[in-house]
């Protein structure tokens, strides 16, 4: 009996990796490199004819905290693209602020580990042990509220290992400015007192990141848009924010002296729809041309 109280009190990380479950599954998520207070619900779907070999697909909800809804829009594209859909979900429960999710607790926890922003990182080491899967990057993409989650994991998490991370239609944003004098907004609406320094912008910005943006997503008067004053000052609606943050990010880069990564795709005809965005960014990453032009990942940009 004690010999079975002691295997049972093993962690999963200690054990030998087990297949991948077939299928749809869920399974909370403690993250013990961060926050384990605050546990996250974890979607997974793993097509027939997958193993630890297949690629991982992240994607990250909207602001409605759907991770199985955002899942069902990969299942098909999973089965026929033969990779592993991956949807964390952030519940109101554990993250109940709107800003909990989409700013990853940035703005009222000191220690970075345990920001949201961290979660994505530690989950890929997680499955990495459990199943044994033997990639060395996961692909990103996050719509809506889950853009704006990982745009600023991009500007905030070094070395990230999303290859590639693709922000779809971002409500707001927070703008690489460390006091160029462009702006009487600071943090969240800008990297002023954060803490992207503008050694940090300067690795986030010279990295392949992809801004997704829906040519008619121009409603200013979505009701879960944000209208503060500093989100107004990005844009009356979605794709001019996008355009502002863009265009603001050139300009960061040229001050720094460094290599523009990024990549702006405009997708026509589409508003603020996950699906549709998510069927944009599946096309987008079977492109070889794109996977050619992306450069090498966050992780493995040397500092300039």
């Amino acid at each position: 009996m004690l010999m079975l109280a002691l295997g049972l009190m093993l962690s999963p990380v200690l054990a030998l990796p087990i297949a991948p479950p077939p299928g749809k599954t869920q399974f909370e998520f403690v993250d013990q490199k961060g926050d384990p207070t605050r546990p996250v619900k974890v979607w997974m779907f793993v097509p027939d004819g997958c193993d630890k070999n297949c690629p991982l697909q992240f994607v990250m909800h909207g602001d409605k905290r759907n991770g199985e809804d955002y899942l069902g829009h990969w299942v098909e594209f999973a089965k026929a693209r033969k990779f592993i859909a991956v949807a964390p979900e952030f519940t109101r429960k554990f993250f109940p602020r709107d800003d909990d999710y989409s700013l990853g607790r940035s703005t009222v926890e000191a220690d970075p580990a345990k920001w949201g922003l961290a979660v994505p990182e530690h989950l890929f080491d997680e499955l990495k042990a459990r199943y044994g899967f033997t990639a060395d990057t996961y692909r990103m993409f996050g719509h809506s509220a889950g853009g704006q989650f990982v745009h600023r994991m991009h500007l905030f998490v070094a070395n990230h290992r999303a290859d590639p991370i693709i922000a779809a239609n971002p409500g707001w944003y927070t703008v690489p400015e460390w006091g160029m004098g462009k702006t009487a907004f600071k943090f969240p609406y800008t990297t002023i007192g954060s803490r992207v320094d503008a050694a940090r912008a300067k690795e986030a910005l010279g990295c392949p990141f992809v801004l997704m943006l829906g040519s008619k997503d121009i409603d200013p008067n979505d009701p879960v848009l944000n209208k503060s004053a500093g989100a107004r000052e990005q844009g009356s609606y979605r794709f001019a924010r996008g355009e502002y943050f863009y265009n603001a990010s050139i300009n960061a880069a040229k001050a720094l002296g460094v290599n523009f990564a990024w990549q702006k795709k405009t997708v026509d005809g589409v508003a603020h729809s996950g699906p549709r965005m998510s069927a944009a960014a599946v096309e987008l990453m079977m492109d070889p041309r794109f996977a050619a032009s992306l450069g090498r990942p966050c992780g493995k940009i040397p500092k300039q």
